[in-house]
């Protein structure tokens, strides 16, 4: 009943489909040996939501760990396009953001997405605020760099 709304989520952090049905195996395999500590407060949506979020990040983790080693740099110069999204189908959103390296990809849905602010997210991915918001800058430059590569195809 919630396997799509689960692959959803796990798609916006992981960029191979394979991955994220394992990811979403994995995430429910956790609801069912822990539904006790679903407390009923919130609906069941959210607390999936969360399970499945955290389950993708500790899937990332490992390769998370190596690019906070060498901190990764932005790709092209920023460029400022407003309204590019809009000429955009959900497809080439999805493809786009399928295309962001996993450390910007996941501070990005993190923040931009899902709502976390950037020290709940330093606190998830164990890393610094600063780079949080480093990551997130440098997701929406290489998006903009991307959105602008499609707008012109």
């Amino acid at each position: 009943m919630f396997y799509n709304y689960a692959m959803s989520i796990a798609r916006r952090y992981i960029s191979h489909t394979e991955t994220a049905e394992e990811v979403v195996s994995d995430a429910f395999f956790k609801v069912f040996t822990r539904i006790h500590l679903y407390s009923g407060n919130q609906p069941f949506r959210f607390w999936l939501r969360r399970v499945v979020i955290n389950t993708a990040i500790d899937r990332l983790r490992s390769g998370l760990r190596d690019l906070r080693a060498s901190e990764l740099q932005p790709q092209h110069e920023p460029e400022r396009d407003d309204g590019i999204v809009e000429g955009l189908t959900r497809e080439q959103i999805l493809d786009s953001l399928d295309r962001l390296p996993p450390a910007y990809r996941t501070v990005f849905n993190l923040y931009v997405v899902d709502g976390y602010t950037h020290e709940e997210i330093a606190t998830m991915l164990d890393i610094h605020p600063g780079t949080s918001k480093s990551n997130l800058s440098r997701a929406r430059q290489h998006l903009r760099h991307l959105f602008s590569h499609e707008c012109k195809l």
